[in-house]
């Protein structure tokens, strides 16, 4: 999918809050929130999060229902005076990370620049191969975009504005 046709302050809050609410829905039916640290690759249009082999239950629901949706709320942090609260419904790939694509790559990245402290557990090799499978042995979940939600200056008072996504095509709705 090629880059986003979105207004300048959802892209810059998606690159730039720090985590977001991941919402997966469960073999009952029931959404199920986490919060995340999202990768987004501006250059493919799409958003990136990855769990542990350990705890993969954000997979499995993903895997039976691939509708799920990513809210970006708090800016704490991450520089940005005003964005808006942007809430991104998609469709998840989930996949073994086997080889360090450029969203894996990017996404180790992010998490490195937002969490400078994991360095230390990734750094000392009794820790690394103590907690292979927490720290290493991921599952990714690659989010396509159908449709966002924003709210300029994060008022949820007010109706949001809303984009609906067909490949690289974006409409006002509402």
């Amino acid at each position: 999918m090629p880059r986003l046709s979105i207004p300048p302050e959802v892209d810059e809050a998606l690159g730039a809050i720090y985590t977001c609410e991941f919402t997966t829905v469960n073999t009952k039916g029931q959404p199920m929130t986490w919060p995340s640290v999202p990768y987004y690759n501006r250059e493919e249009g799409r958003l990136v999060i990855a769990v542990s082999v350990a705890f993969p239950v954000k997979a499995y629901n993903a895997r039976k229902h691939p509708q799920v949706s990513m809210l970006f709320s708090d800016p704490t942090g991450c520089g940005l005076s005003d964005p808006p609260a942007v809430l991104v419904q998609g469709d998840a790939a989930v996949a073994e990370v086997l080889d360090y694509t450029p969203d894996i790559i990017g996404l180790f990245k992010t998490v490195s620049k937002r969490q400078p402290e994991s360095s230390k557990f990734t750094s000392n090799k009794i820790v690394r191969n103590l907690f292979v499978a927490y720290l290493f042995q991921r599952i990714s979940l690659t989010v396509t975009p159908k449709r966002i939600l924003y709210w300029p200056h994060r008022d949820f008072s007010k109706e949001p504005q809303v984009l609906e996504l067909e490949t690289a095509e974006v409409s006002h709705v509402g």
